[in-house]
């Protein structure tokens, strides 16, 4: 624990080093407090390891079929997981919220507006570690930044808040089943970070009257970030417009937030029409959470 402890913070220091601080390293109480409860919360997850099996071959196998109706020319790919992934068998690790969160973002399941990119279908499914049961009416809550690394909102590619766009942001909530499907694009990358998707699961959630979420108004039970293998990575930023940009671009071995999450944030992918990008990607997470947890927002930037 101690080794751990003293190579995440020299890590942070690395980091900050290099990049600034775009998005805020976590404090050295922080990190204790995160390191402490890493084995608690791989035990609470371990007793659930077979209804998280049950819950995503069942999601896996009912998209199967409804893309085959679909495709009547059998077009549609085999899903490539036909059994739980590893990644899936541990509590989601929680994350910094980072400095690019706004406030009373829309309910929607489309987040993409104008961006242009590889189109994304993110199936995620949310199970309360407390119960191992699905958690539905869950509102997950993404953000993430365009092909070319900025956040709407943020157009400077600084944490400074000037709120002109929308894109990329919103959520939708979990279903009976406690599953929600949500549609973005492929996130670009920017300096010190490499690809990422925002998440965040709300519990006894409110709307407001224009279809917003009213950030802050029920229990936020997970802050977390999900990540992609890099052999995506690389084939998603060959292509346009990810190839305009022209930050540095981070891999996931240099991202000290990814090396902190581990394994457990990693979505499953594969393609979701034909055997290319131009169709679109389908990726997988279960995201187990602590239906008891209540995380406090940090950033006070609202729509």
């Amino acid at each position: 624990m101690r080794l751990f402890l003293l190579a995440s913070i020299l890590a942070v220091a690395s980091y900050v080093c290099a990049h600034g601080a775009d998005e805020r390293p976590a404090t050295t109480e922080e990190l204790i407090a995160r390191n402490r409860g890493i084995e608690a919360r791989n035990l609470a997850a371990r007793k659930c390891a077979s209804a998280i099996a049950e819950f995503e071959a069942q999601r896996m196998a009912k998209r199967d079929r409804l893309m085959k109706r679909q495709t009547p020319t059998s077009t549609a790919p085999t899903p490539h997981y036909t059994s739980i992934q590893n990644s899936t068998c541990v509590l989601h690790p929680e994350t910094i919220e980072g400095p690019y969160y706004i406030r009373n973002e829309y309910i929607r399941t489309d987040l993409r507006e104008r961006q242009t990119g590889v189109s994304l279908v993110l199936d995620i499914g949310v199970i309360n570690s407390r119960t191992c049961q699905p958690f539905k009416n869950a509102f997950v809550e993404l953000w993430a930044s365009n092909a070319t690394g900025l956040y709407g909102g943020y157009p400077t590619g600084q944490p400074t808040h000037i709120k002109t766009d929308t894109f990329l942001r919103g959520g939708y909530f979990t279903n009976d089943a406690g599953i929600v499907e949500i549609t973005t694009i492929y996130p670009g990358y920017y300096q010190g970070r490499t690809a990422h998707i925002h998440a965040m699961v709300h519990n006894n959630w409110k709307s407001g009257a224009n279809g917003t979420l009213l950030s802050g108004q029920g229990n936020v039970n997970h802050i977390g970030q999900f990540f992609f293998d890099e052999t995506w990575n690389d084939r998603v930023y060959a292509t346009s417009p990810y190839n305009l940009n022209r930050q540095p671009r981070t891999l996931n071995t240099q991202d000290w937030i990814l090396w902190g999450a581990g394994t457990g944030a990693y979505i499953n992918l594969q393609y979701l029409s034909g055997s290319s990008l131009t169709g679109g990607l389908l990726g997988y997470i279960t995201v187990v959470v602590d239906g008891n947890a209540n995380y406090r927002i940090q950033n006070a930037n609202s729509l």
